[in-house]
């Protein structure tokens, strides 16, 4: 049962708004990646969802100057810029894949990011490097989701400090 006090903690924080009830209720620091074939549009279809403050913060540093989401002007665009430099994608020989701005859009205190690359010879050889918010966070760690043709679903992590892109789909 929840205590009381747990209750109000939580009524506070859902009252007091997106911005300070997301910076205040993470403590950790992750982001999420679906890639997903596309094989009608022979493509890969990205999705990126990370913590707006924490993307407000990574915009703020590179752009030099303080962005806000939902009032910079040119949001979409830096928005856009750091996704292609933060997240790569490339062939197992080395073939860079190009990403293509889709949009984005904004939950409470979450971005979903969207990009795609053209890939018409689909997922099976693609690497993945993600160091979304390793300039912020030394503790922070980037999901990727992928499935395979058989629809099974397979994750790789990245963690601050690694470097290196990783295959999306286990090698045979």
């Amino acid at each position: 049962m929840v205590s009381r006090r747990a209750f109000l903690s939580a009524l506070c924080l859902s009252a007091a708004g997106g911005r300070v009830a997301a910076a205040a209720a993470h403590k950790f620091h992750a982001s999420f990646a679906t890639v997903e074939h596309n094989p009608d549009a022979q493509s890969l279809e990205i999705l990126l969802r990370v913590f707006s403050d924490d993307l407000e913060s990574a915009l703020s540093r590179k752009a030099r100057r303080r962005v806000e989401l939902d009032r910079t002007p040119d949001a979409a665009d830096l928005v856009g810029a750091y996704a292609r430099e933060r997240l790569k994608l490339r062939r197992a020989n080395g073939e860079p894949l190009r990403l293509l701005w889709v949009g984005m859009e904004q939950r409470v205190d979450m971005t979903l990011i969207y990009v795609e690359a053209p890939a018409p010879d689909g997922i099976a050889d693609v690497e993945a490097l993600v160091t979304v918010f390793f300039e912020l966070f030394r503790d922070q760690k980037n999901n990727v989701s992928s499935k395979d043709a058989q629809g099974k679903r397979h994750d790789i992590l990245f963690r601050a400090g690694e470097s290196g892109f990783k295959p999306l789909l286990p090698t045979t």
